[in-house]
């Protein structure tokens, strides 16, 4: 009798249709030895993941990460729909310093027209997740080609942990699901047919630890690139320090909670919306924070979300809704969402 298939990994072979190598023609750096001429560049081919994107009505585009695709001077992509045909892409965005690592990219109107008509079956676009982030134990597939594979491998773990963003980077979800060089780029997707996140990194010199870039930040990314060609989160505009009780005199605050704003960047969020020094931010949009930063709620229960990763997490230009305290009296204000100035 055989053994019958559990409903992930159907999806997940479902949505390995939708999953494509990624083939660049760079530079790998620059040669630092060379003496007449130091910014000579070192050529190179390498190869990683990507998958196409269903996002509203476009079609050909393909999420990857920023390393893959960083210096390209070529990109190309195959897919198992297509034999061992290539397929010439080109970059739309990506986020230049690797935090996170997301980038986009689409085939040409007329490599789409050809991918269409060699495919054997119609490209299957994969859709974010959407929603709460899932649970430490949230069983998930990785899928991807890793170490030069011609076919792509699924890999199945679990969501482990969570490293919690800062005011530099993003949120983490760990796991233990296998992600090797060449997997990176690809997704990670759960029972419900949906990408819970970018494959993006694994930890050298540890045993199954990898990590995911959330679909909440890539979607993010996703929507300023295209609406605002801007490859960007928002930012809080300024510097924020943790609450304490020995501040309650001075902040005339009866006990602590929120986060003190210590400095107010010029065209920055903070100042745009009014908020000044020593005004303490309550919540963003109705979400609240301890005196850490720290979400406070059932919704991220045992696991740390930051004031900043929640800013990052609304679209450049959205309305943001401030509630914070100055001198002792509760306030509301509201601005735009910005990203942080250079």
């Amino acid at each position: 009798m055989t053994k019958k298939k559990n409903n992930l990994t159907d999806v997940a072979l479902k949505m390995m249709n939708g999953v494509v190598q990624i083939q660049v023609e760079g530079f790998i750096e620059e040669d630092i030895q060379s003496v007449m001429n130091p910014a000579i560049k070192i050529p190179g081919v390498w190869l990683g993941s990507g998958f196409f994107i269903k996002y509203k009505n476009l079609e050909g585009y393909i999420l990857t990460n920023a390393h893959v695709v960083r210096n390209a001077e070529k990109i190309e992509i195959n897919s198992m729909l297509t034999s061992e045909e290539k397929f010439e892409a080109e970059l739309v965005g990506m986020v230049k310093k690797l935090e996170p690592d997301v980038a986009l990219i689409r085939l040409t109107d007329k490599e789409l027209l050809r991918f269409k008509a060699l495919a054997v079956r119609e490209i299957e676009y994969l859709e974010l997740w959407e929603g709460n982030s899932p649970s430490r134990g949230e069983e998930i597939k990785a899928i991807g080609y890793p170490m030069g594979m011609v076919e792509p491998n699924i890999s199945g773990g679990e969501i482990t942990n969570f490293i919690s963003g800062s005011e530099y980077t993003t949120e983490r979800f760990v796991t233990n699901a296998a992600i090797n060089p060449g997997n990176s780029g690809g997704p990670s997707v759960s029972r419900d047919g949906k990408v819970v996140g970018l494959n993006t990194a694994v930890m050298i010199d540890a045993e199954n630890i990898g990590f995911i870039t959330p679909s909440g930040f890539v979607k993010i990314i996703i929507e300023n690139v295209l609406q605002q060609n801007e490859p960007h989160f928002a930012g809080i505009g300024g510097k924020l320090q943790k609450n304490a009780d020995n501040f309650n005199p001075l902040l005339k605050q009866s006990a602590a909670r929120g986060e003190i704003v210590a400095r107010v960047e010029a065209n920055g969020f903070l100042e745009v919306a009014g908020i000044q020094e020593r005004d303490v931010i309550l919540s963003l949009n109705g979400v609240e924070f301890d005196r850490h930063g720290i979400v406070i709620g059932k919704q991220v229960h045992f696991r740390h979300m930051t004031i900043y990763d929640l800013i990052k997490l609304v679209p450049i230009v959205d309305q943001v809704v401030v509630v914070y305290l100055r001198d002792g009296e509760c306030r509301k204000t509201s601005s735009r969402a910005l990203r942080n100035p250079d």
